[in-house]
């Protein structure tokens, strides 16, 4: 084997582990994480981060290194160590951290944690790109073109690593198993390059941990270290996220993502869970429950003179888990429908009515929550809701005081309920029990008319009785819940494309942790004019930098690789966002939306090399193809949001048929990374000065494109699709990349 096939070997192993690592640690953390989304846009830019520190950082080392060959093989050999590792340790982070098992873990643990646990993994695999492109620029007599090479196959690398994992592996392996296939993977190219010690040391290892099947023991004991000290009795992987069920004594705890779902024998919660919604109503017939059923509330609802009880859940793997250790009412007034709430709903017939529907699921700590609190899914209920019927669920409270954070929260959800719904009203408690209807004057905050009914149906229950609810509807606590409300009602409407109710529960979790506190007054002015004049500010200033020290060309490209990164990202975050908020389980289509922008950066990267390729090309040539393609990125973002309004009104109208139109979101990916994989190439081109700055320009440039990603990342994720909405966040992201086109066009040379 040749010197040029063992260094192209080397690229397409470093995209391999690179795509197959980020999915399986996006993965990992993300269940850490409890399946909050804001996660996302923090482990991608600390992945960015760090790799671009890599590549620009110890890539400027790589022109003056002499045995790069060796080094390269102890790098790949490190990097096939380093990702089992790396997975080991994330596992432990709430060990580590003496977070107990269904806590919510604070934002500064979670950056700080993910920060850390990624540094080592992405400096290898940054540093890696810039030293095969060193030495593939030094072996060849057009340095650029061997570069955009390394690029492309590195690319075809990442993108064959995702498909192969998002199609077979993610399904017939656990993750320490493909980790240490990656592994093994990293281990024979680094043979390939130079044979060492250490290799050896490590190829015994692998094949003793396969041999005595290590990798599926390891998978189980770092599991249950994540729910100690309870006995953790099986998990399992739903395409909405990792289910977990551990055991206390003789009852059950169900988690997904590892937020607590619900726990059997918790009767105070199932009672109040449903009671008060059907006490509420005169004559309750036809129920529908959404989640929660075999915690209790199905026992206590058919506690109840009703016809037909419909449940449904967030995930319908649940119930399937649960039937294993909770055995579910023998009832032939129950119909347990396997399928995703809020689908179920969608796709009921007009006439398909119901007196009472109770939404018994978490508070919407995550994007997959949340679209289960928005004004779309209150109308999506309102239209299934007989005349003069309830709707009910439950939000974190305080019993005596509810501070400013968690006052908005609540008034963003009672707000955005009180616009589907002719009446709304909440029950004050430690629980907040919201319910709306659509006829005026039914609800009651009366407990004397509920208690006659509760006794008119003889129905036998422990806490929501006689002697608790008078002291829980006391006026007093009622006066100061309507005044919180009352005091709070700027608080914004919450829709699927824009989850405020979603930002206002993050801004009410940073306070538990004193990282948020004093947030809620900056909340007004945050919108999208204060960001594009930041934008323009910071463009003005680029201009007169720009023109004041008469500097090349080089500078502004070098900033739009920046905003090109910033926007590939933030694009990636968009797609995933906006599947989530529409189909509610991007856990497993993560691994598919990455890897169709990976393969569209290889069919622009393998296109333009075949263009770079061709004799006789100027630079002015090169130039004006840039520009084309930066117009390119700024057309992008105005389609996204055309094609996501179109999709949720098709899935409005036709469920069941919108449930087809998800390969759309692998597609989207593709355009995006087409645009980037003929820029990042030119630009090298463009830069590029000589074969003896090739590690430098190469680095800088990567380390600049990856930088600009963690950026976006942060920013697309934690502020501007929460604030701003997914529609305003893409009409940003246009703007400021014609801002830089702008740029791009002061110069001619």
């Amino acid at each position: 084997m040749n010197a040029k096939t063992k260094l192209n070997l080397s690229a397409f192993i470093l995209g391999l582990t690179s795509m197959i690592g980020q999915i399986l640690i996006i993965r990992e953390l993300v269940v850490i994480f409890y399946g909050n989304e804001l996660s996302l846009g923090v482990i991608l830019a600390s992945w960015l981060f760090w790799t671009a520190l890599g590549s620009s950082v110890l890539g400027r080392f790589t022109d003056k290194l002499k045995y790069k060959g060796k080094l390269l093989s102890y790098i790949q050999l490190l990097t096939g160590i380093a990702l089992p590792l790396n997975i080991f340790l994330i596992r432990n982070i709430k060990s580590l951290l003496n977070i107990p098992a269904g806590k919510i873990i604070g934002f500064v643990p979670m950056l700080s944690s993910s920060f850390v646990s990624l540094s080592v993994t992405c400096i290898l695999l940054g540093f890696t790109f810039t030293l095969a492109s060193k030495i593939a620029a030094e072996r060849s007599k057009t340095p650029s073109s061997a570069v955009a090479r390394i690029y492309l196959i590195e690319g075809i690398g990442a993108s064959i690593g995702g498909i192969i994992y998002s199609f077979f592996l993610i399904q017939a392996l656990a993750p320490f198993q493909n980790a240490l296939i990656a592994g093994s993977a990293n281990l024979i190219i680094s043979i390939f390059l130079n044979k060492n010690i250490f290799q050896l040391i490590y190829l015994i290892t692998l094949s003793s941990a396969f041999a005595f099947n290590w990798p599926l023991q390891l998978e189980r004991h770092t599991r249950a270290l994540q729910f100690k000290p309870f006995e953790l009795v099986e998990s399992i992987d739903s395409i909405y996220g990792n289910l977990s069920v551990t055991k206390t004594g003789k009852e059950y705890s169900f988690y997904e993502n590892g937020l607590l779902v619900f726990t059997s024998g918790d009767l105070l919660t199932s009672e109040e869970s449903v009671h008060y919604a059907l006490l509420e109503h005169p004559d309750p017939q036809n129920i529908l429950l959404i989640g929660g059923g075999m915690g209790g509330a199905l026992k206590e609802i058919l506690k109840h003179p009703v016809q037909t009880v419909d449940y449904v859940e967030l995930d319908p793997l649940i119930i399937k888990l649960a039937e294993k250790y909770i055995p579910p009412p023998q009832d032939p007034r129950l119909n347990i429908a396997h399928m995703d709430g809020r689908l179920f709903v969608k796709s009921l017939t007009p006439s398909k009515k119901y007196d009472v529907i109770i939404l018994n699921l978490p508070d919407p700590y995550n994007a997959m929550l949340n679209r289960f609190y928005s004004s779309e899914f209150f109308g999506e209920v309102n239209n299934i809701l007989e005349d003069g019927g309830v709707f009910s669920f439950s939000l974190s409270s305080s019993e005596n005081y509810i501070n400013p954070e968690q006052a908005y929260y609540l008034t963003s959800i009672y707000n955005t309920l009180k616009e589907e719904f002719s009446e709304a009203i909440i029950f004050p408690g430690d629980t907040a029990i919201f319910f709306a209807s659509n006829k005026s004057d039914l609800l009651t905050y009366e407990a004397s008319a509920l208690i006659s009914r509760l006794n008119e149906r003889t129905v036998a229950t422990k806490f929501v009785r006689e002697y608790y609810m008078p002291f829980k509807l006391t006026p007093l606590r009622i006066k100061y819940i309507k005044d919180s409300i009352q005091q709070s009602s700027a608080a914004k409407i919450n829709q699927d494309f824009k989850p405020i109710g979603y930002f206002y529960h993050t801004a009410l979790w940073l306070s538990l942790f004193h990282s948020g506190k004093g947030i809620l007054p900056y909340l007004e002015t945050i919108n999208l004019k204060l960001f594009l004049l930041i934008a323009v500010c910071l463009f003005v200033i680029a201009f007169l930098i720009q023109k004041l020290s008469r500097s090349s060309l080089r500078k502004p490209i070098i900033l739009s690789v920046g905003s090109t990164g910033m926007s590939e990202i933030s694009f990636q975050i968009i797609v995933i966002l906006a599947f989530q908020f529409l189909y509610g389980y991007m856990y497993y289509r993560i691994g598919l939306i990455l890897t169709s922008f990976m393969i569209g950066l290889v069919a622009g990267s393998f296109s333009i090399n075949r263009i770079l390729q061709k004799p006789g090309r100027s630079i002015d040539t090169d130039i004006s193809l840039y520009k084309k393609t930066q117009i390119a990125i700024c057309a992008y973002p105005l389609i996204l949001p055309l094609v996501f309004i179109s999709i949720a009104k098709f899935n409005s109208i036709r469920p069941e048929a919108g449930n087809n139109l998800q390969l759309l979101f692998t597609l989207l990916p593709i355009i995006a990374g087409v645009i980037g994989g003929i820029q990042f190439p030119l630009a090298n081109k463009i830069c590029l000065k000589s074969a003896q700055d090739v590690g430098k320009t190469t680095g800088l440039l990567y380390g600049i494109d990856l930088f600009g990603a963690c950026i976006g990342g942060l920013f697309i994720a934690l502020v501007a699709i929460p604030t701003l909405g997914i529609i305003e966040s893409c009409v940003l992201l246009s703007i400021v990349n014609i801002l830089v086109l702008i740029l791009l066009n002061t110069k001619h040379k």
